[in-house]
């Protein structure tokens, strides 16, 4: 394995998404977002919903709507075995990270028309509902309303895959 490569791999409940080599994997946890590189340490967290870039071998890069999950990165003996060949940048060790989510989308399938035909839908129950935005919830930023907590969910996650679809962030 070229060296800083490491393995990673993008899973739903229907379908492994991506699985492969990569050079590093951008993304966010509800601490902040960071980079993982060859050799990170472990860790286990949260994965915040938004883009996912992972930069491959071949210097491509995969952009994923993630919406929520968790993320491991493995950096024990034979971590990436299967993902990605040879050892870490420490002998013995290779680094694999795995992103679980319950929803996630390659940006190339996004299909834009419709997701801003839900945002458009979402954003008129959230009206039919009391509200205007999502910003209208109350303290902590949930609305006391489960309709319209699941209306504002609606309008976040059109609003994400418009932004990851169409290549605005």
């Amino acid at each position: 394995m070229p060296e800083g490569v490491f393995g990673v791999e993008v899973v739903t409940p229907e379908q492994a998404l991506l699985a492969g080599g990569a050079t590093s994997v951008v993304l966010a946890t509800s601490e902040g977002g960071f980079t993982v590189l060859d050799g990170h340490m472990s860790l286990i967290g949260d994965l915040a919903p938004g883009l996912v870039k992972v930069e491959q071998p071949d210097g491509a890069t995969r952009r994923l709507a993630v919406h929520g999950g968790f993320v491991q990165v493995d950096t024990s003996a034979g971590a990436a075995q299967g993902l990605a060949e040879g050892d870490g940048p420490l002998p013995g060790l290779s680094t694999r990270v795995t992103l679980l989510a319950g929803i996630a989308e390659l940006a190339e399938e996004i299909d834009v028309p419709r997701a801003e035909s839900a945002r458009e839908a979402a954003s008129q129950r959230i009206v039919e509902l009391g509200g205007t935005r999502p910003q209208d919830a109350g303290e902590g930023g949930e609305s006391a309303d489960p309709a319209l907590r699941e209306a504002q969910a609606a309008l976040a996650r059109a609003e994400l895959r418009i932004a990851v679809g169409s290549g605005t962030v």
